[in-house]
């Protein structure tokens, strides 16, 4: 969710380098923070459920040696449990914990498969807090990785840049998805978000990337997502002429917007 409170009030401030340590050693320095997200939650959920308070900020960065090289950053810092916030520093410490967020995992495996069609990692780096941190010895971790060359086909509103695209390079953009769609599968990953936003295309290369989040892939895809059309339409790359239970759908497409 949208941060109410802002877990990042130092050590992000633009003009800040950031040094990362993974797979070699790089320097970033942060341009401007996009967006804060928080997801904290209560001693009891955590004990329940497993589940881990923490935020993360999402930032635009460059190499400071060659600005015009720009990235992606996203932070994400352990926060104490909800009521906790004002508990001492010995009391928060008892909440740390490791983890690996999964869109570490995701784009290290990928970049280390040598996707061509997804955000290259560029570096990372996995360290605690210290005592003056919000959880001492919580989890920081620190993840940069490229921003994608092309036209991201689609923002929350719909798919609006894909549509304005002409029939025959919309079509281009069909075939390259399915394409790309079975070699992120090969690689064992499968798009988390099934919407034109996760899209990006490049016309010089006829490319087209994923740069939405990834879930690992299942031995035998669903059922619902069996036909090409269905895969197409389901990232809004085709309009059906009525909603569509895929469950009963006849197959016909002669009707869709393509």
């Amino acid at each position: 969710m949208t941060s109410s409170l802002l877990w990042f009030r130092k050590g992000t401030d633009p003009g800040t380098i950031i040094t990362l340590d993974k797979p070699l050693s790089s320097r970033w320095e942060i341009l401007e923070k996009l967006n804060e997200y928080d997801d904290q939650t209560t001693v009891e959920q955590n004990k329940a459920y497993g589940f881990r308070s923490f935020a993360s900020a999402k930032f635009l960065c460059c190499d400071p040696q060659r600005r015009a090289m720009k990235a992606f950053m996203r932070v994400y810092i352990q926060v104490p449990h909800r009521t906790t916030e004002m508990d001492d520093a010995d009391t928060r410490g008892q909440q740390a914990t490791s983890w690996t967020p999964h869109k570490l995992a995701s784009l290290l495996d990928l970049t280390e498969k040598g996707s061509n069609i997804t955000p290259k990692l560029l570096g990372y780096k996995s360290g605690t807090q210290d005592r003056s941190g919000l959880v001492p010895g919580g989890f920081i971790i620190w993840l940069v990785w490229e921003i994608v060359p092309g036209l991201r086909l689609g923002d929350r509103d719909g798919a609006g840049s894909f549509w304005c695209l002409e029939s025959y390079e919309r079509e281009q953009v069909r075939v390259s998805f399915l394409n790309a769609l079975f070699k992120l599968k090969e690689y064992g990953w499968y798009p988390s978000v099934s919407r034109a936003r996760s899209l990006v295309w490049h016309r010089e290369t006829q490319t087209l990337y994923f740069i939405g989040g990834f879930s690992e892939t299942m031995d035998v895809e669903p059922r619902h997502l069996a036909e090409p059309a269905q895969r197409i339409a389901t990232f809004e790359l085709a309009l059906p002429d009525v909603p569509v239970r895929w469950k009963d759908w006849d197959k016909d497409t002669s009707r869709w917007k393509w």
